[in-house]
């Protein structure tokens, strides 16, 4: 930006911020005004210090309206900030200042380039914060989720507790046996408690993810237990005509203590 236009820049917002304000008003009903009118004052102050930075989009001033804008879309939401007259929120901020610009017949291409590159990276670079915030709200979600789906914890001395819960596939087994592995190679534990208790269906696949755990835990030196075999899967797995083998099944996890601690005494 050259220092003429800068300078004439500067002039235009300390000098005509009612005329800039009263020329976004015009965007909205009365109802809005009001907040618009604080809004928009409280931009064009933010602006002014960007100006001084030469409208550097990586300068401090930037990211301190950007941080401004961006609790202007927790207030008015998303969908209003991205579909604002059918364009984006910030695209418009500039209009005013532009068309103030033109009054005072400083509207070329050289004075008029900085301001609009300025502004769409400012656009961009909210919207990819608030892409990768979301992607961060989900992934702190899934993992919360694969949490409570999972629990593990030590409920005795050298006792490990697995929970699992909702319906096995694949995809999970391999995250649950992750995160089991994971225990086991922290501390020492002579045995393990699956409950299954609270899975919602029992079919073969279910049932062969479940032995892949067991032998998992096995393997580790860890003597595993399968708990939580209700009637009503030991029906699936006699109606499926599927043998679980050498594997530990027990009606609840207070049985298969009682085996550990005879084991431990």
């Amino acid at each position: 930006m050259n220092e003429v236009f800068k300078k004439a820049l500067l002039e235009i917002v300390q000098n005509s911020s009612q005329e800039l304000t009263q020329h976004w008003l015009e965007y909205f009903e009365d109802e809005y005004k009001d907040d618009e009118y604080r809004r928009y004052d409280d931009f064009l102050g933010f602006f002014e210090e960007c100006v001084e930075s030469d409208l550097n989009p990586l300068s401090d001033e930037a990211g301190a309206l950007k941080h401004f804008l961006k609790k202007v879309v927790d207030i008015i939401g998303e969908d209003y900030f991205f579909h604002f007259h059918n364009s984006v929120y910030t695209c418009f901020l500039k209009f005013p200042l532009l068309k103030v610009i033109e009054q005072k017949g400083l509207f070329t291409y050289e004075n008029i380039k900085p301001i609009t590159a300025f502004f769409e990276s400012l656009t961009s670079t909210i919207i990819v914060d608030l892409l990768q915030h979301h992607k961060s709200i989900t992934l702190s979600s899934t993992q919360e989720l694969a949490e409570r789906e999972a629990p593990i914890s030590e409920i005795w001395d050298g006792v490990l507790m697995v929970s699992i819960v909702g319906t096995l596939d694949s995809f999970r087994i391999l995250q649950i046996i992750d995160k089991v592995l994971k225990h086991l190679e922290k501390k020492e534990y002579a045995h393990a408690i699956v409950d299954i208790s609270a899975i919602y269906d029992m079919n073969s696949e279910v049932a062969n993810q479940i032995i892949k755990l067991n032998n998992t835990i096995h393997y580790m030196g860890v003597t595993p237990y399968i708990t939580g075999i209700t009637s009503n899967i030991a029906k699936s797995l006699t109606h499926l005509n599927i043998n679980l083998g050498e594997v530990r099944t027990y009606v609840t996890t207070k049985k298969a203590m009682k085996v550990i601690l005879g084991h431990t005494n």
